[in-house]
């Protein structure tokens, strides 16, 4: 006789529920952890800033020598562990006293171009009563670290130092702050005392010049009438009926007075030039970095022309609007621009850029070179018909070159130094 296995089946129970007052206690137990341990890793490394890597070697090695030493009666231990101590001891002693500086730091010219050199001034004064001896005075240049020896200066003494701050592509540099570091003999502790705040060095897109030839569609655009009315401007366009709300000094007097009922002027608006340009800023928009640093420097020569005519700009990026009052200002935020994290088609791009600035009046398309045609025209077919519209192609790889795609005018750019010339051959 058999009989049949009976068949096992896993039975899976429903986890626990966490009991809220044990949920709690952890809670309430992780938040005093962090009030205590915040206050202690600051002291622990306000404490790691005063002593070097040498001089945790000599104070472990006085710590182990006196406490195992003594006890061991090992002499060894113990002379190193006096040694040791006599040494940090000495090291304190040193670094005691009071140090007392009027620094004064700055920069001739806080706006510079890619390429360009920038130069610093900084004077240290000795305010103590006594004399000083001689420190190291470090700054921070951008990512890096600049320092020189400051000698020995007595009462009321300055030493002058001036350095140069080497650039070689767009963007913001913080040189400082300002900090004098002591340290003993052995370098087993050092003494670091900030005396100067940081100063940003902006280091601008390099740009061409561009002469009033070269951007006829945009000037010819200022002061032509449009089709939209309103009551105040230049352009005179007829009478109408007084409505609640008008301003009365739109009045018309003598119609009134002819007709018998109160009658106003009204104007067709005049344009003003608004020069919109639409910049993607993620780096899978270009071939290369490079690419994408010309297609900047576009941007900002476009700009800073724009600026000279009085003429409003507004450059759109894949990151959001930059505008600014004035050139400089707006080459401080392209100089600060940063590639974008998400990508964004041009179509989308050009569409919310007019949708964020609906005054435009020219707009420039810039592109980089594996920018799909059909995306452009979809670009240019989201900028209303108002705007005059031009397509800018960024890419080493290309000669100068002019095409329509569609309705749209596309210029080749190798780089900003052929804009000049492609904008010549534009009327």
């Amino acid at each position: 006789m058999s009989f049949a296995a009976p068949a096992i089946g896993w039975v899976r129970r429903a986890p626990r529920a966490v009991h809220p007052g044990l949920t709690s206690r952890f809670r309430r137990g992780a938040r005093i952890a962090r009030e205590v341990w915040t206050p202690v890793g600051e002291r622990v490394a306000r404490v790691n800033d005063w002593i070097t890597p040498a001089g945790w070697v000599a104070v472990t090695g006085a710590g182990f020598g006196l406490a195992i030493g003594i006890p061991a009666g090992w002499t060894e231990l113990r002379v190193i562990g006096l040694v040791s101590l006599l040494l940090v001891t000495i090291a304190v002693g040193w670094l005691l006293g009071r140090t007392s500086y009027d620094v004064t730091f700055d920069l001739p010219r806080s706006r510079v171009t890619a390429g360009e050199t920038a130069s610093g001034r900084l004077e240290v004064r000795n305010k103590a009563r006594r004399s000083l001896f001689a420190t190291r005075i470090e700054l921070n240049v951008g990512r890096g670290r600049a320092h020189f020896t400051l000698p020995s200066l007595a009462h009321d003494e300055a030493y002058e130092q001036l350095f140069d701050v080497p650039t070689r592509r767009r963007g913001v540099i913080t040189i400082g702050p300002i900090r004098s570091v002591r340290s003993d003999p052995l370098t087993l502790l050092r003494r670091v005392q900030q005396w100067a705040d940081s100063i940003d060095l902006f280091v601008h897109p390099v740009t061409v010049p561009l002469t009033n030839d070269m951007t006829g569609f945009i000037r010819d655009i200022e002061g032509v009438t449009t089709q939209d009315l309103s009551s105040n401007d230049v352009s005179f366009h007829a009478l109408r009926e007084y409505q609640p709300g008008d301003d009365r000094r739109a009045i018309h007097w003598k119609t009134t007075a002819r007709t018998g009922r109160l009658m106003v002027r009204q104007f067709e608006e005049t344009r003003r030039a608004h020069l919109l340009v639409v910049l993607p800023t993620h780096l899978d928009d270009y071939r290369s970095e490079d690419d994408f640093e010309s297609a900047i420097s576009i941007a900002g020569s476009l700009a800073r022309h724009a600026f000279s005519l009085e003429r409003q700009v507004t450059i759109y990026t894949s990151s959001g609007e930059i505008s600014g009052s004035a050139a400089p200002l707006m080459l401080d935020r392209l100089a600060a621009l940063q590639p974008a994290t998400k990508v964004t088609t041009l179509r989308d791009l050009a569409s919310r850029a007019i949708g964020a600035v609906p005054s435009a009046s020219v707009a420039m398309l810039i592109a980089g070179g594996d920018a799909d045609p059909r995306d452009l025209r979809g670009a240019h077919k989201s900028i209303p018909l108002s705007v005059t519209c031009l397509g800018l192609r960024c890419d080493a790889t290309l000669t100068l070159a002019q095409r329509r795609i569609g309705d749209l005018t596309l210029v080749d750019l190798p780089d900003v130094q052929a804009l000049p010339r492609a904008l010549r051959s534009i009327r």
